[in-house]
């Protein structure tokens, strides 16, 4: 991706924030929006960060997401929870999910919590994160009603949502690296296609189904006479993403559905519904598996085995699900979150509708 500006993560943070809380969010929700965005650009993952703020503002405009953060529970019982986020934003919902399933995990070892009607929930990664750094496994299922932009294996339509999957499981050692694996079950994430559209940035040959069922890497496919406008709609051409894997990959995607959809209410894609996440968690705590220190043993010197491996190009190591991510964090928290051109006239163009002066560094 093409930058134009190297911008301090703590700048960024402050000026988003600022932002979300003048289109109503209150001021601590507006900081962990904000910080989670900033987050996912940091991790290498633009596609669920930064870059979603015009849309985010956008659904506040039209009543499509709630600024003001609502969760109750509809049910809950040992190791056993679902819950309603009523539309509003996934971010702060997510941090409320953990804190829930890491309570739930001291008592009963073990939590099951489906969360429906959440808003956009983000860079799922983030939430395994969270838990194994609390000493957690987690299985996360999650599905976007709402969001029919992807066609199943063999099909030329869409049918179902980007259904993103993420496991996590600590190291079980103190600072040691967990193992996070997070992807969506497209072949690429629709941000990924977004941030492609904004950048002229380059996609995979078979990323997305033409109409006629070809393949094709234009994202104009996906986004129709949207794709010219400030917030592009992913349902708004003929096209779709296709499903990562093949035949296996759509089924995951599929289960998804099932889990995260039609199991704890959120439905699924086969009728219109409001855009929402639901996301199915199965949160384990390893201290009741049996002895801690056999396992820390066993996933430290399994991860340290295949990190060992022989590489195919000697110049570029074998990696673990999650390898990537603290290395490009790192490397951007030194060097600076990069931020197009494009995105950051974006930003100025809304911050100053809103009242919000747009940072010096920036043009303000």
């Amino acid at each position: 991706m093409t930058t134009d500006i190297q911008a301090p993560p703590a700048t960024v943070a402050d000026w988003l924030t600022a932002i979300f809380a003048a289109a109503g969010c209150p001021p601590d929700e507006a900081r962990v929006i904000a910080e989670h965005l900033v987050d996912s650009d940091l991790s290498g993952h633009p596609s669920h960060g930064i870059v979603r703020c015009r849309r985010y503002l956008e659904w506040i405009e039209t009543g499509r997401l709630n600024p003001v953060a609502r969760m109750t529970e509809l049910t809950r019982g040992p190791g056993l929870a679902l819950l309603d986020g009523h539309y509003s934003f996934g971010q702060v919902l997510g941090h409320r999910f953990v804190d829930l399933a890491i309570d739930m995990a001291a008592e009963s070892g073990a939590a099951v919590i489906g969360l429906r009607q959440a808003g956009h929930l983000g860079r799922i990664g983030a939430w395994s994160e969270r838990l194994a750094a609390a000493g957690l496994v987690s299985v996360l299922f999650v599905t976007v009603a709402g969001s029919r932009i992807v066609a199943p294996f063999g099909a030329a339509a869409a049918c179902m949502s980007t259904a993103p999957v993420a496991i996590g499981v600590p190291h079980g050692t103190d600072g040691a690296d967990p193992f996070i694996l997070d992807f969506a079950t497209s072949r690429v994430a629709e941000g990924k296609v977004l941030v492609a559209l904004n950048t002229g940035g380059a996609l995979p040959a078979d990323a997305l189904v033409d109409e006629a069922g070809r393949d094709t890497a234009d994202p104009r496919v996906l986004y129709g006479a949207s794709a010219d406008t400030a917030t592009p709609d992913p349902r708004g051409g003929p096209g779709a993403l296709q499903a990562m894997g093949e035949h296996k990959g759509s089924g995951l995607a599929l289960a998804c559905e099932l889990l995260a959809g039609a199991l704890i209410g959120s439905g699924t894609n086969a009728a219109d519904r409001p855009f929402c996440n639901g996301m199915l968690g199965i949160v384990l705590d390893p201290q009741r598996f049996g002895d801690t220190d056999q396992i820390a043993r066993d996933v430290g010197e399994f991860i340290a085995f295949v990190r060992a491996a022989a590489p195919r190009d000697p110049a570029v190591p074998v990696m673990i699900p999650g390898d990537p991510e603290r290395a490009r964090r790192q490397r951007y928290t030194a060097a600076g979150v990069p931020l197009p051109a494009g995105l950051v006239a974006a930003l100025s163009e809304a911050s100053v509708s809103l009242g919000v002066p747009v940072p010096p560094m920036f043009g303000g």
